[in-house]
């Protein structure tokens, strides 16, 4: 037993320097952008003229934020490769003048899953953990701003706003954060500012894109970006739909007696409502009916939106109904597309079906052979209507009925529609860019009872400021050069220093470039134009 011992000894002996060696490779990362390097003319106190750099960064540890780290840890900044300093790992700064702001999503699709309630509660816990220096606004969106309120001390009207607000229509967070950003840019200088973006859903519907939204935070002061994703992330799977709309001579009146435009009308604006909340990857195609099915229109994205919208406006009033026929042309239109994604019918009419070949047997075997879903919008007044039979056209294909008494519900009901078929959950890859390119931090909240917590963290994190190292400039001349400043995270031991993680960025030096040239060079130019001076006085000699 002893002599396996005394055998084993080395072994173990390799083991645990093995696992020492696996201990002390600790994935510390530092983390900055070259545009955190900043440029000071004198020191941070005031007390001395010169150049001095303020270095940002972050110190990681498996994507987390690291806030301490004891003294064998140091930071060594090099500029030019030649070593400046070398200092302990500093903590970060608390920020106690603060301006943000809070966008919340009060989309139709937070109704699900108790969603609007539980983010009213972290909104709540976001307002109450801000420090009382601290002033927060507040932009309240869905396809839309519904509220803007620039930051106040007083928490009371913005609790208000966000617990009277009823989640409807679609999303626009990119829209939501550059009005958050504009209105954090017409504040006073002298504070720290962030933007705080809840959201369930993929943007649909914003006029401003991810990277003009982003430009818009690095310019000067920087305005930080977190981004809270409630929900599982979407496949942003392609959704094909074909618009049946039956355009009747019927449709001439308004839907009810308190409607002041006619069925026609409405029924425009609803088409045109359910194409801008399209995702950027839905294709839709416009089928027209009356006595007859119309010719159908090609499938268009969003991209060509204008021209969907078009062909819905020239529809006018005339003739009888053909839902039937329209409903079964719509399936044979998605059959004959052919596309990968999601497919869907969307029949509304405002009447009974009086001019249909088909049955709507037919139309429902049909549907159930391409397994096709038909959704049913019934129109105007009930007695005017065949409800029953829609319903049963949309329950046995696995679509839903839908009935809109006025032109406000007709809206409603396309707008929402759209938003089930195209946002099957959050964009995490967009929220994520957004935070990290502008120095915030994306939160995942899958679970929507974790997000008191996350806005807990997201407060935290709002109220510390980055760790900071100031070093005066070992290159004191205004040339207008380049300079590469490095960060190297080191640890000290006994067997000397280990460099865990470096980064380089660089500063640009306010002046004038001024080109350096050897001094034996100089003088050579020199005789070389003295040469050339003289030349025309030698030739002029020769030939005389």
């Amino acid at each position: 037993m002893r002599r396996c011992l005394i055998l084993l000894l080395p072994f173990l002996g390799l083991l645990a320097a093995t696992a020492h060696a696996q201990k002390s490779k600790i994935p510390y990362k530092i983390e900055f952008d070259p545009a955190d390097l900043e440029q000071l003319t004198q020191s941070p106190d005031g007390t001395k003229k010169a150049i001095f750099v303020r270095v940002r960064f972050t110190i990681t540890l498996d994507g987390g934020n690291v806030d301490k780290l004891d003294d064998v840890y140091k930071i060594v900044i090099e500029e030019d490769g030649k070593l400046v300093k070398v200092v302990d790992v500093p903590q970060p700064i608390p920020v106690e003048s603060l301006s943000a702001m809070l966008a919340l999503d009060t989309s139709g699709s937070m109704k699900a899953n108790n969603r609007m309630e539980q983010a009213r509660i972290a909104a709540d816990v976001f307002l109450k953990k801000l420090s009382t220096k601290s002033d927060c606004g507040l932009v309240l969106f869905d396809h839309e701003m519904r509220h803007k309120q620039a930051p106040i001390f007083e928490r009371t009207p913005l609790r208000k706003e966000i617990n009277a607000t009823q989640p409807r229509g679609g999303t626009a967070y990119l829209d939501a954060t550059s009005e958050s950003i504009a209105i954090l840019r017409k504040l006073a200088r002298g504070r720290d500012r962030a933007v705080v973006v809840m959201t369930d859903g993929v943007d649909l519907n914003s006029k401003k894109n991810i990277d003009r939204v982003i430009d818009e935070a690095l310019e000067e002061p920087r305005i930080r970006v977190y981004t809270i994703g409630i929900g599982e992330p979407g496949k942003v799977e392609q959704v094909n739909t074909v618009l049946a709309l039956d355009h009747s001579g019927s449709m001439t009146p308004p839907a009810d007696n308190l409607d002041q435009t006619s069925k026609i009308e409405a029924m425009h604006l609803a088409a045109e409502r359910f194409i801008d909340s399209m995702s950027p990857v839905g294709r839709c195609s416009i089928l027209p009916f009356s006595s007859y099915v119309d010719k159908p229109g090609e499938f268009l994205g969003k991209a060509r939106a204008k021209r969907l919208k078009d062909s819905v406006k020239e529809l006018k009033p005339e003739g009888e109904t053909a839902l039937f026929d329209a409903a079964y042309e719509a399936i044979n239109v998605l059959e004959a597309d052919a596309s990968r994604g999601k497919r869907a019918v969307i029949a509304m009419t405002d009447g009974i079906d009086n001019s249909s070949r088909r049955r709507v047997e037919e139309v429902i075997e049909r549907a159930k052979d391409a397994n096709v879903p038909l959704y049913i919008l019934g129109f105007g007044r009930p007695n005017e209507l065949d409800d029953v039979t829609m319903k049963r056209m949309a329950a046995q294909t696995g679509g839903k009925y839908y009935y809109a008494k006025n032109k406000a519900a007709l809206l409603d009901i396309f707008e929402n529609l759209s938003i089930t078929l195209h946002d099957d959950g959050i964009d995490e890859v967009s929220l994520k860019k957004l935070a990290g390119k502008t120095g915030g931090q994306y939160f995942p909240a899958k679970n929507v009872a974790e997000l008191k917590l996350i806005l807990e963290q997201v407060t935290m994190d709002l109220q510390k400021e980055r760790k900071e190292i100031v070093f005066e400039s070992l290159n004191q001349r205004n040339d207008g050069r380049l300079r590469n400043v490095t960060l190297k995270l080191v640890r000290r031991g006994a067997g000397g220093d280990q460099v865990l993680d470096e980064q380089t960025g660089g500063y640009q030096v306010r002046g004038l470039v001024v080109a350096e040239m050897n001094h034996l060079l100089y003088l050579l130019l020199l005789a070389a134009t003295g040469g050339l001076i003289a030349l025309p006085a030698m030739l002029k000699r020769s030939a005389s």
